[in-house]
């Protein structure tokens, strides 16, 4: 107890004394969490510019256009002559729907004829086009429901007969978990908790690339690697304890972000996310030999945790494989359980797969932790001079506290 101590605060006083440590640790936490959700507050894309080509120039086709311009989704940037001009507007990025109202519309309507609108959209940028086809089919169908409520009332119905007859089934839609249907609700969340995977990793990596570079060894090593890996997971599980409870009650709450689960069950499941990361974090500061490597290896992780963990790219997407692969980070499971729990107010039996993952890999990189820490005490004591070994003078150096002659 009195090595897990020693370890314990030395890795405090050196996380605190490194002030690029300190930066990831907590500005970075901080900094990311108010920055990076900024962009996507509007929750909906709406007002897609789109342009029509009005072919008919009649009463009804007008009507059309008013209607998109009106519609939330759709705001209508030109009135182009031909197809081809609207097309290159949208090869510009100008536009990112096109609306076609062909000749003899209006005609084909007052003769009970069945009319057709051609409705395009810029593939290229999934939400735009999702937002655009969805405004031009519903205008063009709230009009045709328009049109068929007023034919029947002129054979005589009353208007609450016409509007069942044109629509004798009603769908009403409830959007699950995610009222407000939003891009930030949806992909926010999900990215703070790679934020916390990422720091804490690319942190721990610094540490071990300063400690290889001042040539320090590890407090308390000594005295048994069980004793200096529990001690320093200690250290690093109660600053990111802190890190999340800040995400779950303070920016969770600032941008409104759902949140249904017990309290109790997110801390329990994040109990062993965050080992996972600690003990994986141990593992990868042995091959550090530079501060630097550990940010240039790291962030380069980034990108692909995101795609791996299955909520920006579907998971019936990813090959089998590479999703088995996948769960060696323990954001995949992590970041799936947490949004199970967190948004969609499950129990942490329902995700207890994940939640059993997340310790098997606390197990898996436990032993390959002391296998690295035990490679990095056996480098240091090869060739480090003695006067840097424990049991030396009084100096932060020569205790070989990690990082003690560091700013």
């Amino acid at each position: 107890m009195r090595a897990f101590y020693q370890v314990f605060k030395s890795e405090l006083r050196t996380i605190f004394a490194d002030r690029g440590v300190l930066l990831v640790f907590l500005g970075a936490v901080v900094i990311y969490s108010f920055f990076y959700p900024i962009p996507y507050l509007p929750q909906v894309l709406r007002d897609v510019p789109i342009a029509v080509v009005d072919q008919d120039q009649s009463a009804l086709s007008r009507k059309l256009i008013r209607m998109s311009d009106a519609s939330e989704l759709l705001r209508v940037e030109c009135l182009a002559s031909t197809v081809l001009e609207a097309e290159d507007l949208v090869k510009a990025g100008r536009i990112g729907g096109l609306m076609v109202i062909p000749k003899g519309f209006e005609r084909d309507v007052a003769r009970g004829m069945q009319a057709k609108v051609g409705v395009y959209a810029d593939a290229g940028y999934f939400l735009v086009y999702r937002q655009a086809m969805t405004g031009m089919v519903t205008v063009v169908r709230t009009l045709s429901a328009g049109v068929e409520v007023r034919r029947l009332q002129a054979g005589g119905r009353m208007a609450h007969q016409a509007m069942a007859a044109q629509r004798p089934l009603q769908l009403i839609t409830t959007p699950l978990f995610n009222p407000a249907e939003g891009y930030a609700s949806y992909i926010v969340p999900a990215i703070l908790v790679l934020i916390l995977q990422q720091t804490l990793l690319i942190g721990i990596g610094m540490l071990g690339g300063t400690a290889y570079e001042t040539r320090t060894t590890i407090e308390g090593a000594d005295s048994g690697l069980l004793a200096a890996i529990l001690g320093k997971t200690a250290a690093y599980l109660g600053l990111y304890a802190v890190n999340a409870l800040y995400y779950l009650f303070v920016v969770f709450g600032i941008y409104g972000f759902s949140r249904r689960g017990e309290a109790l069950a997110v801390l329990a499941f994040l109990l062993p996310f965050l080992l996972s990361i600690i003990l994986l974090g141990l593992t990868l500061a042995g091959l550090f030999r530079r501060r630097e490597d550990a940010i240039h290896g790291l962030l380069i992780v980034s990108l692909p945790a995101v795609f791996l963990a299955g909520f920006s790219w579907p998971v019936e997407g990813i090959p089998q494989w590479l999703r088995w692969i996948s769960f060696l980070l323990p954001s995949t499971a992590g970041i799936e359980g947490f949004l199970m729990i967190q948004e969609m107010g499950a129990t942490l039996r329902a995700v207890r797969v994940e939640w059993l993952i997340l310790w098997g890999l606390c197990f898996l990189y436990f032993l390959t932790a002391c296998i690295s820490m035990r490679r990095q005490v056996s480098a240091w004591k090869a060739g480090c001079p003695a006067e840097n070994r424990l049991g030396g003078s009084a100096t932060g150096e020569s205790q070989g506290i990690p990082g003690a002659d560091q700013p």
